[in-house]
Order: C-alpha cells, then structure tokens, then sequence
C-alpha cells in the first residue's frame, strides 16, 4: 500500500514538472526573440516608455497589410521611434512610416490592467496581434492630428507568456509652421507610445484638476490686475507707472489665456499651435521685457533705448525660435536683456527702498521662473510635468502681484511723507495763527476804511449817473421843446391873423349898422366871416393847446402807470416835433419824413411819457445819422453838401400777432459793424463830445426791454442806413 502511494506520488511530481516546463517554455524560448517589459520598467506616473526601448523595425513607406502579426520585416531598418528626424519627410514636410515591436511581459505584470498612452500631435493607427487598438487623430485624408494634452489611457488586453506584435502607423506634418514634436523638441518622441498601468489615469486626474485650479486662478488673477491697473490709470491719466503696469497685465492676461485656454477646451492642432505661438512667441517675451522696463523706470525713471529696442526685437527673436528653430538670436537678446538688468540693479543699489525691492524680485522671479521653466521643458520631461503649472504660475503672477506690491509699498511711503508734512504744516499753522489774529484787527480798521471810502466814492458815482440821466432828460427835452416851439408857432400865428382880420370886419359892420341906409346884404357877409374867423382861432387854438398838453405830459416824471395810447398818433406827433426840432436848430436841414402806420394797431397800454421819449431819441438819431451824411466838413471848416442824396426817415408800425412793431429808419451813415454791439451800453456814444451823453439809446432799451417787457433790436449796414426796432407786447384796445 505504501509502495503504490509513493508511485502515485512520483508520477503526480513529474507530470506537474512536465506541465509547468511546458507551460513556461514559450516566455522562456522568446526571451532571445521579443522585449520583456516587468513592472520595474514603470517610471513614477506608471508607464513604460515603449519607444525608447530597443527592437523597434521600421519602414518609411505605407502598406495597409503591414498591420498583420504576418507581415514581412526582413527588409525593414532597426530604428526606434525616438529616433525620427526631419530627414524623414518629403517635400510637403510629411513624415510616414511603419513601426513594429515584439514584446511580452512577464508574471510581475499579471492581473495588472494596462492601456497605451500617446502624448504627441502626429496621427497613429496602433495595431495590436493584427487588431486595430485606437485610432490617435486620422492618417487618412483628410490629415487630422491627435490632440495629446491631459488625455486617459486606452486600455488594451495582454497576456503575459505570450509574444504580442505591436504595429504602428504614424503619419506627422513638420513644416516650418506645423511643427512641434520632431523639429522643435525631438525630446518630446519619449512619448511616442507608452505602456501605462491603473495609477496612470489617476496623474492625469490630478493633473487635469491642477490645470483647472490653477489656470482658472491664474487666468482670473491676471484679468483682475489688469482691470484694477486700467481703472487706476483712467483715475491717475498722469501716472506713467499706471500706463506701464496696465500694459504689462494686459500681456500677462493674453499670456494665461494662451497657455490655458487649449487645455480647458479641446481644440485643433492648428488652434493650438496659434495659441502656442502667440503665448510663448510673443505675449511672454513681451511681457518679460515689460517686466524689466518697469524696473528701469522704477530705478532710473526712464525708457532707455536699450529696453525699448529689446521690446521691439525680443517677440521677432521668439518667433524665429518657435517657427524656424533658429533660437540663437533669442538666446543672445535674452542675454542682454539679463545683463542690463543686473546692471540697472548694479548702479541703483544704494537707492533701491523697500518699494523698488518688490518690483526687483519680480522680475527675479520671473527670469528664474522662466529659466526653470525652460530647463524642465527641455532635459527633463516628466518633472515638468509635475511642476508645469506651478512654473506657470510664477512666470504670469510674480511680476504683476510684485508690483502691486511695490505700489502698496510706494503708496504708504508717500502717505507718510505727506503725514509729516501735514504735521510741520500744523505746526506752521499754529505759529502763524497767533500772528493772523493780530493782523486781522489792523486788517479791519483798514476794511473799514477803504468801505468808507468805497461808500463815498459810490454815493459820488451815483449822483454822477443821476446828474448825467437828467442832462440826458434835460437836453431830450430841449429837443423836444424846439420842436414844440416851431411846431406851435402855426397855430399861433393863424390866430393871429384871424383876430386882426376879424377886428377889422367888425370895426367894418359897426359903421354898417350905424348908416341910415343899411346893406342888409353885406352885414350878412361881415356876420359870415366873423363867424367863419372864429371857428378857425377856435381851431388852431386847440391845436396849441393840444401841443402844450403834449409838452407838459413829456416833462413831468412818469408815474409808470400805463394807459391806452393811440401808437400811431403818439409816433406821428414826435416824428414832426423831432424834425421841427432839429430844424429850430439848424434852419438849412432839410429831410424828407415819412409816416407809414398800420391802422390795425389801435390803441396799446403803456407808459406814454417813456414811449415818447424812447420814440425821440431814436428819431433824433435818425436824423443826426441822415445830416452827417448829407454834410461834411471840408478842411477850412465850411461844410460840403451833397446835393444828390436825399435825406429820409420813415416811422412805420405793424401788427404782429399779439405784438406791435415801431419802426424807425433812416438811410444816413449806418453804424459800422466794431461797435455794434456796444451801442446799447451806458454811456457809449459816437457822437463828438459834447453832443451826446450815450445815455439815449441805454435809456431807450431799458424802457422797453424792462418797463414793458418788449424787445429793442437793430438792423444796420454801414453807409446805407439803419433800423431801429421796437416790438411791445400786450392787450390791444380798440
């Protein structure tokens, strides 16, 4: 019994030993034939770099059949994908190919689920044991490139022990404005094709969530700065560091967008490839340079050429860097954009304050971020894609948030400054208060002296215009009773006449009626005309009388109580006591006076003595206008008459609605265009001295602008004549 167990035993040994040796003898038979890929080969994000490794086979041509496990390589170079260059492409600066690889895992790898992963912008087929595993972009036409930013992986299915066969079509453009991978950063080609494990998705998490943090801080920072800068220069225009940092900000904006906006939103290669290159290219550098012409502004306060220069060349530089490669030219600009900057620290050490420190280290910050940044980019590709957004964050922010630093900084010190000089002006004040106060009594007696004087001086003047208004009343009135004279002197004299006349026929019907014999006939005669005698003295003795009334009502003092006026009648009367009395003055004036009176106009309300004398002054001055036309003075002093002129004033008035206008016109000398607008003013007069007070027409327009509500204009032309006219509101009586 013992012995059948022991056999049992044996046989059960070796037929495991069989099995296991069989089992085994694939992965170890295809140790010399494939790559082994263990779990020691994950990096820190877990992932194995499948195109650095070696055993890669490579075609630069394209046959579709060449994704089978069958496919023939014999011919196909040794060349692993980390190895394309740009002496692949054609003339369109396309590069196409086919890669392939064996590999196998081994145990440490089992139960472990793994996927691929791709990190470049070229279009790839990924074919696994003859099966197509992804599609990344489309190789096919049209050309679509594979956008690689903060992508999972794709999981595929492999079985350790077993020689799995990876195909790979690639298909990348790497012209001078395409290119990103192979020209640019030939670095980047790690990246190629990765094999990942499960913690690689949660990296890309983590990085998707830190992206999203940090850009949208980042962004959202520089947005802030930008607008509270913008709104300081609009309250501060004369401010230069305002204009400088808003312009600085503005960059930094255009800077986050352009480095966030492609990772928050999936775009095309193109869009992207725009967005690379105005955010690195341009926005960066300029905001680099701006960096440091505000530090020289700060230190020095200036632009100096060399900055402005920089400015203008450095986004050129980068362009040529990122479009062409050509980064020589950048490197060396960048370099003396540092070395200036050291200098400007250099020669301003001693001046640098606490302030000027902030805006120092920002721009420290950012250089050394900048370098780091670069540095990371280049030579070491998976720390920066660990500390890409912080670097970022540092680059945007340090110099912005530096300098709101320095103007907090600025600020107090300029509120401290201004604190003690409130301080001594305090102390100032209390010095000279004591001193205000015992000047102030002196001032007073002198205010009281100079009001005195002032007063007296006022009183003086006022009776100066009182004295100067009568003498401007007293001669109106003397005109106006030179015209009453003359234009009494009619009357009177028909009177006159007819007394004596009928004197005489009385003296003749008392011998009439003493004669025996009478003539019945004739005492009817003598009766006729004594009576026809009486009638007219009656007549032109009204008449007189009417004219005294006129007179007396035009030199008393108006009571400003107004009445109805016949317009008409009240402008004909002085329009012939003015000529009368122009004439009483000078017997050889002759003019020809025209009346043209609107009988609708009626009677008005007003202030007859104050119309009346406005009226006579305007009158008057027609008059004198249309003689100093008629006549001038030769040089021996006797007068030249032009005897082809015919010298007119017309006096006119017109309904107008519920206004009447009086017209006064003459065709004498006009009033030139220079002092037109003064001839309303006190005591302005073109008149020789001793003719006129310049009170009429001052007079005239306060009565009727101010005493009846109405207006007093003037149309006038030089040489030909001019128009005064009057417009008096109102009821209209009938």
């Amino acid at each position: 019994m013992k012995n059948n167990f022991l056999i049992l035993f044996v046989v059960k040994s070796v037929s495991i030993s069989v099995f296991l040796v069989l089992a085994t003898s694939p992965f170890l038979g295809a140790q010399d034939t494939c790559l082994a890929l263990s779990k020691r080969l994950f990096d820190g994000k877990q992932q194995i770099q499948l195109a650095s490794q070696e055993g890669w086979k490579f075609n630069p041509r394209h046959e579709p059949d060449w994704a089978s496990v069958k496919a023939d390589t014999e011919d196909w170079i040794k060349l692993r994908p980390v190895d394309v260059t740009t002496k692949l492409e054609d003339y369109s600066g396309r590069i196409e190919g086919w890669f392939r690889l064996e590999f196998c895992l081994d145990p440490s790898l089992d139960a472990i689920p793994l996927g691929i992963s791709r990190k470049l912008w070229a279009a790839t087929d990924i074919y696994l044991d003859g099966k197509l595993v992804h599609s990344f972009g489309n190789t096919g036409t049209p050309y679509k490139a594979y956008n690689p930013i903060n992508k999972y992986q794709t999981p595929i299915d492999l079985t350790p022990g077993k020689v799995h066969v990876l195909a790979m079509h690639f298909v990348d453009y790497e012209t001078p404005t395409t290119s990103r991978d192979v020209k640019l950063n030939p670095k980047n080609l790690h990246d190629f094709l990765s094999i990942t494990g499960p913690e690689f998705n949660k990296s890309v998490e983590r990085k998707i969530k830190e992206t999203y943090v940090v850009g949208t801080l980042s962004m959202s920072i520089s947005c802030l700065l930008f607008l509270m800068f913008l709104l300081l220069l609009y309250l501060n225009p004369t401010q230069h560091i305002f204009r400088l940092v808003s312009f600085l900000t503005f960059f930094v904006f255009l800077a986050a967008v352009g480095k966030y906006y492609g990772q928050f939103k999936e775009t095309t290669y193109q869009a992207d490839k725009i967005l690379f290159i105005f955010a690195n290219g341009v926005f960066l550098p300029i905001m680099h340079v701006m960096t440091l012409i505000i530090t020289e502004w700060v230190l020095k306060k200036k632009t100096s050429r060399i900055t402005k220069s920089i400015l203008l060349l450095i986004p050129i530089t980068s362009l040529l860097g990122h479009l062409f490669n050509i980064s020589a030219p950048f490197g060396i600009l960048n370099a003396i954009m540092l070395g200036y900057f050291a200098y400007l620290v250099f020669t301003s050490w001693k001046q640098i304050g606490k302030a000027e420190w902030a805006v120092v280290v920002g721009m420290m910050a950012l250089t050394i971020g900048a370098l780091i940044f670069v540095t990371l980019h280049k030579y070491y590709s998976n720390a920066f894609y660990d500390y890409e957004n912080i670097l970022l964050t540092i680059i945007l922010l340090s110099a912005p948030i530096m300098l709101l630093v320095y103007l907090s900084l600025s600020y107090k010190e300029i509120l401290a400054a201004r604190e003690a000089e409130t301080q001594k002006v305090l102390q100032i004040t209390e010095e000279k208060k004591a001193l205000l106060e015992s000047q102030n009594e002196m001032l007073e007696a002198k205010v009281t002296q100079r009001t005195e004087a002032l007063e007296k001086s006022l009183k003086d003047l006022k009776s100066t215009q009182s004295q100067l208004i009568q003498s401007e009343k007293l001669a109106s009135l003397g005109e106006l009773t030179a015209g009453i004279a003359h234009e009494i002197q009619n009357p009177l004299n028909f009177v006159n006449n007819f007394s004596e006349l009928s004197v005489e026929l009385a003296e003749e019907l008392k011998e009439e009626i003493k004669k025996p014999e009478k003539n019945w006939e004739l005492i009817e005669d003598l009766t006729n005309d004594l009576s026809q005698n009486q009638q007219k003295i009656n007549l032109h003795g009204k008449r007189a009388s009417s004219i005294v009334t006129g007179m007396l009502q035009h030199a008393r003092t108006s009571t400003g109580k107004k009445e109805p006026t016949d317009i008409n009648t009240l402008a004909d009367e002085y329009l012939r006591l003015s000529y009368h009395g122009l004439r009483a003055k000078d017997p050889t004036f002759n003019a020809k006076m025209t009346g043209d009176f609107d009988p609708a106009v009626g009677k008005l309300d007003v202030i007859p003595q104050d119309i009346g004398r406005v009226l006579l002054n305007l009158i008057n001055n027609a008059f004198y206008a249309v003689s100093q036309k008629q006549g001038s003075l030769l040089g021996d002093g006797s007068l030249q008459v032009d005897k082809k002129y015919e010298p007119t004033v017309t006096v006119s008035t017109k309904k107008l609605g519920d206004k009447v206008e009086i017209r006064v016109q003459d065709n004498g000398t006009g009033i030139p265009d220079s002092v037109k607008a003064k001839i309303f003013q006190p005591f302005f007069t073109t008149k020789p001295t001793g003719q006129g007070t310049g009170l009429g027409l001052s007079l005239a327009y306060d009565i009727v602008t101010k005493g009846h509500g109405g207006e007093l204009g003037v149309e006038t032309k030089e040489g030909e004549g001019t128009a005064f006219i009057i417009k008096l509101p109102g009821a209209i009586s009938a």
